[in-house]
């Protein structure tokens, strides 16, 4: 009797192992750090406020979404110690939500609202200091109050706020984008890229941390292209006075940051570089670096 409890005990044991270790696998298989960027519509003249505002909410949740939408949803909360062992995704996302909770901020404080002191739409308030802020690991109770819960209702209202715009609705929002305001969201971007470069430039990063700030990194240049993109998309200043060439330049950068996902990173060799191992920090850190400089770039032209 003793001997098959035991055995009992040992069987159910192995079932709940081996299907922690299949989850923990196809997590580690299947959600990617590469998505594909956003890819606003190309407006013209007869674009009407509620598309520009359309266009500028996207950009601000499109990181975030896909990565709720994927199959196997925010990964940072998990339980079990999933997030420690999958880390490349789970710091990919803490990532995107990083550059998210700003990009949300400074967009609902310039394009949203007719002057400083008007009052801020309710929706993009809520969505950037009551959802968007919520902590990245929690699960909530039973399920609800859960991360993902929270960030999908900051969605909701950026998409709410936009598509209220021009309605005639008692609480339509505004859409209001001036010159000043294009400056401040590419500071955003400049100090967002910025902030990366200084999380992968440390001399002391070893090869087991590099993954993590790498794929941060990419988390939060991911929703600077995003809102890079949706920014030339609604104000053709951008690329008339910051210059096509840096755009452009800025541009290949950030696709190029996307797109990187070796098979395996590494660190380095030894502190005078002369090692054979390549040093995939230096390398992404470079490019955020030239995109960096060129959004610099094309804010100082604005500033003429």
């Amino acid at each position: 009797m003793i001997v098959d409890t035991i055995l009992s005990s040992f069987k159910v044991v192995f079932v709940v192992f081996g299907v922690y270790f299949l989850y923990v696998l196809m997590v580690g298989l299947f959600p990617t750090t590469s998505p594909n960027a956003y890819e606003p519509p190309k407006l013209d003249d007869t674009a009407t406020d509620k598309d520009k505002a359309t266009v500028l909410a996207d950009a601000v949740t499109h990181s975030i979404g896909i990565q709720l939408n994927s199959f196997f949803g925010w990964i940072p909360n998990d339980l079990l110690l999933v997030p420690k062992v999958i880390d490349n995704i789970t710091s990919y996302q803490e990532g995107v939500i990083y550059a998210t909770r700003p990009a949300s901020d400074i967009i609902a404080k310039t394009a949203s609202r007719f002057g400083k002191n008007d009052t801020m739409d309710g929706r993009l308030v809520d969505a950037t200091s009551r959802y968007f802020v919520y902590s990245t690991t929690e699960w909530g109770f039973w399920f609800i109050y859960d991360a993902e819960g929270r960030y999908k209702l900051g969605i909701e209202n950026w998409k709410a706020w936009a598509q209220s715009i021009d309605s005639g609705a008692k609480n339509a929002g505004v859409y209001n984008l001036r010159s000043d305001d294009v400056y401040s969201i590419l500071k955003y971007c400049y100090q967002m890229l910025e902030f990366a470069v200084g999380t992968l430039n440390d001399e002391n990063i070893s090869h087991f941390d590099s993954d993590n700030r790498i794929y941060f990194a990419k988390g939060v240049a991911a929703v600077v292209e995003d809102v890079f993109k949706g920014l030339i998309a609604v104000d053709s200043s951008v690329v008339e006075r910051g210059g096509q060439g840096n755009v452009t330049a800025a541009l290949n950068r950030l696709s190029y940051i996307r797109d990187f996902n070796p098979m395996y990173i590494v660190a380095g060799g030894n502190a005078i570089g002369d090692a054979m191992l390549p040093n995939h920090v230096a390398s992404i850190a470079r490019h955020i670096d030239v995109a960096s400089n060129r959004i610099n770039d094309i804010m100082q032209s604005m500033e003429k």
